[in-house]
């Protein structure tokens, strides 16, 4: 049995690599997401949808895992961060050429070998006045 934290970092892996393939295979196909602005969506496509968004806007996306915490073989949570330069359409707003960073908080929940809830946690107002600054 694959544990959560082994899912949280392959789940990482995968988005630095830009694998979305292997990232939705990592999902339950009754998994739910809560993206950065709190809403809930269910399967793995949203998932990957919003890693595309991100991935597009920012082409260098990184993510720096700075803790990780498993409270048990359920549960991962990691705090990292992520930055990248502005190059692509962001909820509307046009490419500005600024780097970002911003500090987040992933928890996944696991159900055997798949990702059955995980959900991100970012401060989007310091995301968009960076882009803004």
């Amino acid at each position: 049995m694959t544990t959560a934290a082994e899912l949280h970092k392959t789940m990482f892996d995968a988005i630095q690599a830009r694998d979305f393939e292997n990232l939705q295979k990592l999902f339950d196909a009754h998994s739910v997401h809560v993206s950065g602005d709190g809403v809930e969506v269910f399967g793995p496509d949203p998932v990957i949808a919003e890693v595309e968004t991100m991935t597009s806007a920012f082409p260098d996306l990184a993510i720096t895992v700075r803790r990780q915490h498993v409270p048990d073989h359920m549960v991962s949570v990691i705090e990292y961060s992520f930055s990248g330069t502005h190059r692509g359409t962001l909820e509307g707003i046009q490419p500005t050429g600024r780097t970002v960073s911003v500090v987040a908080c992933s928890i996944l929940e696991a159900e055997g070998d798949r990702i059955v809830r995980e959900a991100d946690y970012y401060d989007t107002t310091a995301l968009i006045a960076q882009l803004e600054q």
